[in-house]
């Protein structure tokens, strides 16, 4: 069991992979239903303006983009990759860069995976003095 303090309003909850408490997480939620309610309305608004009608913080409308639950109608308006800064329209990292990082984390998988070979069948043996000794007697 592991007990946390959610970072939104610091009460204690009951940690299940998410860092908002319970209530926080269903207001969470309503607050996107309204933006995405707003944004079907009035596509193309930026996300002043989606604050502004709504009421719901820009960070929390930038926290959505960045959950991919939302999507910019053109990249280069507040948000960038966090890798290389390229305007993008959703997540975190721009295509370019999630190919990058695949392909780095396949090369590394390999690179262990050839490692790890080579340990087990290396000539590198674990020998047990006390089974040494009997064996001689």
């Amino acid at each position: 069991m592991d007990i946390r303090n959610c970072k939104s309003c610091g009460k204690i909850f009951l940690y299940q992979g998410i860092s908002i408490c319970p209530a926080c997480s269903r207001e969470r939620d309503r607050q996107y239903e309204i933006v995405r309610d707003y944004l079907y309305e009035n596509p193309g608004a930026n996300i002043v303006e989606v604050s502004e009608a709504t009421g719901v913080e820009e960070d929390v409308i930038l926290m959505f983009l960045k959950e991919g639950r939302l999507q910019l109608a053109k990249p280069g308006i507040g948000l960038n990759c966090e890798r290389c800064g390229v305007p993008i329209t959703t997540g975190r990292l721009c295509d370019n860069c999630v190919k990058e990082i695949k392909t780095e984390a396949k090369e590394i998988t390999k690179t262990e995976l050839n490692n790890a070979k080579k340990l087990g069948s290396g000539g590198e043996r674990m020998h047990v003095l006390d089974r040494i000794k009997y064996k001689k007697r």
